[in-house]
């Protein structure tokens, strides 16, 4: 399968989020023999590198699990990332199906971290709403979600609809170097990032 090239700012984006995602989550991340990520609507999953890397540094192994509706996206992210990742102690797979079904997936499991990229509340609030509860609904008792945004207010408006569904926020970055794009006002790559730990009952 031919893959998308990468566009001439993708490496750049890419090394700008491992930095944050490494401040992010190095104070509520413990180190385990094993971590699990499941990374929401994930297209081809450019970030899965970084994500590997981040977990390799915590953990002795390793599993990301990747979710989303559109099937070429999860066909060129299985067929790229399952061979990248050979050499390094974490294992990958991509699933198609919706994020707001998750509690259909038994295979998921109880993942260490829900990774959500440039999530997209404000295009369908409800739909997002259940991704969010069934995110927090499938992580284990110590695990993290985490997101990152475009925009301001749907940042804010995530982080919302997240602590109303019982999330507690613990961390958070504005991305000095955030991306500019033009294709709409203020949007700019990975410009927020927030970490929130489930409330446990």
């Amino acid at each position: 399968m031919a893959h998308t090239p990468f566009n001439e700012f993708l490496q750049g984006d890419l090394k700008t989020l491992e930095s944050n995602l490494r401040d992010l989550l190095d104070p509520h991340l413990s180190e385990k023999e094993h971590l699990s990520l499941l990374n929401l609507a994930c297209g081809r999953g450019d970030e899965t590198g970084v994500l590997a890397k981040l977990l390799a540094e915590k953990s002795k192994s390793a599993h990301l699990q990747g979710l989303d509706i559109r099937a070429p996206e999860i066909g060129e992210a299985n067929s790229r990332w399952k061979k990248e990742l050979a050499e390094m102690k974490a294992s990958v797979d991509f699933i198609t199906h919706r994020g707001d079904r998750l509690l259909d997936l038994a295979e998921i499991g109880t993942p260490d971290i829900a990774f959500l990229r440039h999530q997209n509340y404000w295009n369908d609030k409800p739909v997002w709403t259940q991704i969010f509860d069934q995110a927090l609904e499938r992580l284990n008792e110590d695990g993290l979600l985490v997101i990152t945004s475009y925009f301001d207010q749907e940042h804010e408006l995530a982080t919302a609809a997240l602590e109303k569904l019982g999330a507690i926020q613990v961390g958070s970055i504005i991305n000095p170097n955030s991306r500019a794009l033009a294709d709409a006002p203020g949007k700019s790559v990975d410009k927020h990032l927030a970490v929130f730990r489930k409330k446990i009952s």
